[in-house]
């Protein structure tokens, strides 16, 4: 995995971990925030917003459409897509 799909997870992980929600490790990269209900709309609006101050990237609503975006590890794949395009 590369440095930045790395530290994408880590910063969603230390989200989650800051409203509560511990996920390990191993699991990370396949944890559905949405389908665990870890995240309102409200706290992923809220993620969306750190990330995009975080790492200077404009989110596209069709990116938070996606349901498959809700797995830890394709949102950073797609952020990832997002920076290399800016």
């Amino acid at each position: 995995m590369n440095d930045m799909k790395q530290a994408l997870i880590q910063f969603i992980q230390q989200f989650l971990l800051e409203r509560g929600v511990v996920v390990e490790d191993a699991d990370i990269a396949d944890y559905d925030f949405v389908a665990a209900g870890s995240l309102d709309s409200f706290e992923i609006l809220s993620l969306i917003m750190n990330l995009e101050t975080e790492y200077g990237i404009s989110v596209s609503p069709e990116l938070l459409i996606d349901s498959d975006n809700a797995k830890v590890g394709n949102l950073a794949t797609a952020l990832m897509k997002l920076n290399d395009s800016n």
